[in-house]
């Protein structure tokens, strides 16, 4: 038989029942693939963990720091596992409403995967909770400042925060270990004269506290002109009033502070002291009270001495 004879008789053969063939093939790969996704398999997800907690106004709190998600275990056929997707799952709820529990168990009824998939395994199996008094507590804020005004300016003390006061909630034993809280870094770098108002947000707290009001209060910023005082001496005393008196001493000296050029502008003979003597006043000694007539912008912080004795004459 020649080679073309030979090669004619396997087309023959691989050409008949063709159809039937073919159909075996396809019912073959089918039932392979059924046969195959009916096979067991395993697959782990991260399920998010949502907490109920106590309320607001309950006597204890939780301290431990919860999972925000679990790994999750599943068994099932192959085309179950392989069908699902995150989306399929909700969140894992932890009632925390009862503060005596000590432990909080995950349970694989907390999980709902449908039919034909189990969940094999839930890590962390558990949580310790650990819990702690709770309460609320009423503290001052502090302004924290960064920087200096500009030259020949100051900021006046002290800094006007409303609300002055914040609320605070958390473990009775940290509460009483914060005596104020401070507001954010406040920066008064080359500010001049004039009222400056900013909205500043708070300091974070401690792990476990919160604040209960507002987390930001308004600061009010006073800058003025610089002050410094002055010291002169030897001030020549004037009686002002009717009749003829004699000063011991005669002269004082005075202390006055103001805006830095108008103290150094300040002549020695606009600051007068004076006694005042009475109408009706007889001879005699008697102490006075030291006065200074009013300068605009300069303020009077000390005389001394305070007082004079003063002596009337006929």
């Amino acid at each position: 038989m020649t080679v073309a004879s030979q090669r004619n008789a396997l087309v023959r053969i691989a050409a008949h029942n063709l159809p039937l063939k073919v159909l075996s093939l396809a019912l073959s790969i089918a039932l392979f693939s059924i046969v195959h996704s009916d096979q067991d398999a395993q697959r782990t997800v991260f399920l998010d963990v949502v907490a109920l907690l106590p309320p607001p106004d309950a006597d204890k709190m939780l301290l431990t720091e919860l999972p925000h998600q679990v790994k999750v275990t599943l068994r099932g056929s192959q085309a179950r596992i392989n069908a699902l997707e995150r989306d399929d799952f909700r969140p894992i709820q932890m009632d925390l409403t009862d503060t005596t529990r000590r432990f909080h168990y995950f349970e694989s009824t907390s999980v709902d995967v449908g039919g034909n998939v189990q969940v094999v395994e839930i890590q962390p199996t558990r949580v310790v909770l650990d819990w702690a008094d709770s309460g609320e507590r009423r503290v001052p804020i502090k302004p924290r400042l960064d920087g200096t005004v500009a030259p020949g300016f100051e900021l006046k003390r002290p800094v006007d925060i409303q609300p002055s006061s914040v609320s605070l909630r958390g473990p009775s034993g940290a509460l009483n270990s914060i005596t104020a809280v401070y507001t954010d870094v406040i920066s008064i770098e080359g500010l001049t004269e004039g009222t400056h108002e900013r909205r500043i947000p708070l300091e974070p707290l401690p792990p476990h506290t919160s604040y209960v009001d507002d987390v930001s209060v308004q600061v009010v910023l006073q800058v003025g002109a610089k002050l410094v005082e002055r010291t002169l001496a030897r001030l020549e005393v004037s009686a002002v009033g009717p009749g003829d008196a004699v000063l011991r001493p005669a002269r004082v000296s005075v202390t006055v502070r103001g805006p830095a050029t108008r103290i150094d502008q300040l002549d020695a003979e606009q600051l007068v002291p004076i006694v005042k003597l009475d109408a009706d006043g007889g001879v005699g000694t008697a102490p006075a009270r030291v006065v200074v007539r009013a300068i605009d912008e300069v303020e009077v912080v000390s005389i001394s001495p305070e007082t004079v004795l003063v002596r009337r004459r006929r």
